[in-house]
């Protein structure tokens, strides 16, 4: 994920920092620290830094499953509103997408039953009746912090764990992508009451409210093309009449061969092997930053997900997006067969999609 740095790994997965989240610690000691004094602003700042920790453990419960299913952790990234588990794939499975979801809100619940244990026997006097962030008391405070996760995450409202968890549930009665519409429906209700409270209670409520609301709407997109290209593939969409550069071209001389094509990324092929591509974007940058006078391999993007041309065009697009690219290579055994773009598949789904909205219109009504 862009604007962010990696700080480890575990269990195999790279952990990620959004630079976001630095600049959220530094505004929260600051107003604790003006306001209360810097003792208080220390302990603010260290107490939500020991929340997020707590997120970060809440992914791994996530991650942790799903590498029991066979998936893959691409990495986790901690952000000012939480945590993200960029997974491969997400099962069609509903039990196991339900068992990875539902293990996040688990490991929030099991650090608040510690806590609680902890605080008990290191602190008899420990006030744990009354729900507060804010006792003074770090177990305490970390306690119901913990516990409000836990609980928060289980709203069903899609796209969080609990409208995960209904949409796995629905999805046992019904096709993978009713089941999403359904859940991304109640979740938009669930966002749009968010909102409303929020006016009134708190302006936190209102940026989830936006997060849950468009997450719904894009998650719910998201589905149905993956849904309509898994019985595509590759080689049927791939672009195999295209022109290649060079590693020694001047970026100058591909504009003018962008100028007299359709084409927007440029391939760059060594003794008949792929090796990069130019990308309409990076050619762009190197012109408004002036710099004319590169060369291709100067600015060439050389790291692409494999795709080969006997996989699904869903396959293609979940790699794309991971590895967040526009454009990737078809490659048999070495050898470029051609490229596929995410405009391609886009535009593929659209077509596919109105067919079949068009072939349910048509279908004769069955009558009893």
């Amino acid at each position: 994920m862009r604007w962010s740095f990696p700080v480890g790994k575990i269990f195999g997965i790279p952990i990620r920092v959004h630079y976001t989240f630095l600049l959220l610690l530094a505004f929260i000691w600051y107003v604790e620290a003006s306001m209360y004094g810097p003792e208080t602003g220390l302990y603010s700042a260290v107490f939500w830094l020991l929340i997020f920790v707590c997120v970060l453990l809440h992914e791994l419960g996530h991650s942790r499953v799903a590498q029991s299913y066979g998936l893959t952790i691409t990495s986790i990234v901690l952000l000012p509103i939480g945590g993200v588990s960029q997974i491969s794939d997400i099962p069609k499975d509903p039990i196991k997408e339900v068992n990875i979801t539902i293990a996040g809100p688990i490991v929030n619940f099991v650090i608040a039953g510690i806590l609680l244990v902890l605080g008990k026997f290191f602190n008899s006097s420990a006030e744990f009746s009354k729900a507060s962030l804010q006792s003074g008391n770090l177990i305490v405070d970390l306690f119901w912090a913990n516990l409000m996760l836990g609980l928060f995450n289980i709203i069903p409202a899609y796209p969080m764990d609990g409208g995960r968890i209904l949409r796995g549930i629905l999805a046992m009665k019904r096709n993978y992508i009713e089941a999403t519409k359904l859940a991304a429906d109640v979740g938009k209700l669930f966002a749009i009451g968010f909102i409303v409270v929020g006016f009134f209670i708190n302006w936190w409520l209102i940026l989830i409210g936006i997060f849950i609301f468009s997450g719904a709407t894009s998650e719910a997109e998201t589905t149905v093309i993956t849904s309509t290209l898994e019985k595509v593939f590759v080689r049927d969409l791939m672009v195999t009449d295209f022109k290649t550069v060079q590693l020694d071209e001047p970026i100058t001389v591909v504009v003018e061969k962008a100028l007299h094509t359709y084409q927007n990324d440029f391939p760059i092929v060594v003794d008949g092997k792929f090796v990069g591509i130019l990308t309409h974007a990076s050619v762009i940058e190197a012109l408004h930053h002036h710099m004319h006078e590169m060369k291709v391999g100067q600015i060439a993007r050389t790291v692409f997900p494999r795709i080969g041309p006997d996989s699904t065009a869903a396959e293609a697009l979940r790699k794309m997006r991971l590895s967040g690219v526009t454009v990737a290579p078809v490659e048999d055994d070495g050898n470029l067969l051609g490229i596929i773009t995410l405009e391609k598949l886009i535009e593929a789904s659209d077509l596919l999609t109105s067919k079949s909205d068009q072939d349910e219109k048509h279908e004769p009504e069955k009558t009893l």
